[in-house]
């Protein structure tokens, strides 16, 4: 079977998109003290998800953060992650391909980051047993979302002046 040359393309940003939300996720992490912790690993997430369709957005925010989760030693958070980095990166997929206007890239990027820090304030608590503990890990969370979107600002201009996109 042969593969036309934008799913090559496609296939490949993907694998591409894992790999760095993994690596950002892995090797730049700050613990947050109830067995999360700050990573780089959002910012690259909405990069990709702005290139990509919803599918490969999920996996690149899913696995590649789920697989840092079990590679440091926080495995207990693969399935929240999966789904929390997974949806986060759904969203920025399927809203900005709505989008014409840049200045509402910001709020499609502000949405995702507060998808993402309920859905760890949930998990939290409930792998913590304690939605008080899980409010210590809401400012980390913060400032990683506003990070991603620092990164996916100054990056996503980069990447398209390159027309590296699909």
């Amino acid at each position: 079977m042969i593969m036309d040359n934008k799913k090559v393309k496609e296939l490949v940003l993907a694998a591409l998109g894992i790999a760095l939300v993994f690596l950002a996720t892995y090797l730049i992490k700050v613990p947050n003290g109830i067995q999360g912790y700050f990573n780089l690993g959002d910012g690259f997430i909405l990069l990709f998800s702005s290139l990509l369709n919803p599918f490969y957005a999920f996996l690149i925010g899913g696995i590649g953060s789920g697989l840092a989760d079990i590679a440091g030693g926080y495995g207990i958070y693969f399935i929240p992650t999966l789904f929390i980095k997974g949806i986060e990166a759904v969203l920025v997929s399927l809203l900005l391909h709505k989008v014409t206007k840049p200045l509402l890239r910001y709020g499609i990027y502000a949405l995702a980051g507060v998808w993402m820090v309920i859905g760890y304030f949930m998990a939290d608590a409930f792998i913590n047993d304690s939605w008080q503990l899980s409010l210590t890990g809401v400012p980390s969370n913060i400032i990683q979302a506003i990070v991603g979107i620092v990164i996916v600002m100054v990056t996503l201009p980069l990447l398209k002046s390159y027309q590296i996109n699909t």
